[in-house]
């Protein structure tokens, strides 16, 4: 068996795998990004003026109600998934969220396609049901069949009676 001698071709690498692109880009938009108007950076031009919960005034409206502040969906699992996350800041006012028999629902503004989370048999429904604690996050999954959701879509979670519009997926 033939040991080869490795070469230390650090700059070829990085052509190769795009690494000198990426770093050369980022500084410029940083630099884009500071400039932006402060509405542009809270709601992407994609997406429509019914996107309601990237508003401060509705984030602040979740915090009052549900004492949740909603922090984003994004997709996992290869897609397949859709992680849901949001912090609780008042666990009274956040219960209502963790009762087992409250089934949550997402749905994809565009089509109007509801999806659910999952309940394995040997794991339960994906996502949290104990008592909320203040400060804690956490999660729900939801089913994303065929990759129907994707980066960039606008989407609704509900859970009962609590709505959170307008949240772009991440």
């Amino acid at each position: 068996m033939k040991h080869f001698k490795r070469q230390h071709r650090p700059l070829a690498g990085l052509f190769a795998s795009g690494l000198v692109f990426s770093v050369a880009v980022t500084p410029a938009a940083l630099l884009l990004a500071d400039e932006l108007p402060e509405e542009a950076a809270v709601v992407p031009p994609e997406t429509t003026a019914e996107v309601r919960s990237q508003h401060p005034r509705d984030k602040t409206f979740m915090k009052r109600q549900w004492g949740v502040e909603v922090l984003f969906v994004r997709q996992t699992s290869a897609g397949y998934m859709l992680e849901f996350r949001y912090k609780v800041l008042d666990p009274e006012k956040a219960a209502p969220l963790f009762e087992r028999q409250t089934k949550p629902i997402l749905t994809h503004a565009e089509t109007g396609a509801k999806l659910i989370v999952p309940t394995p048999a040997k794991t339960g429904a994906l996502r949290n049901s104990n008592t909320p604690l203040e400060g804690h996050t956490y999660w729900m999954f939801f089913a994303n069949p065929g990759k129907l959701v994707d980066k960039g879509d606008v989407v609704s979670v509900e859970i009962g009676k609590f709505v959170a519009d307008g949240i772009v997926v991440e």
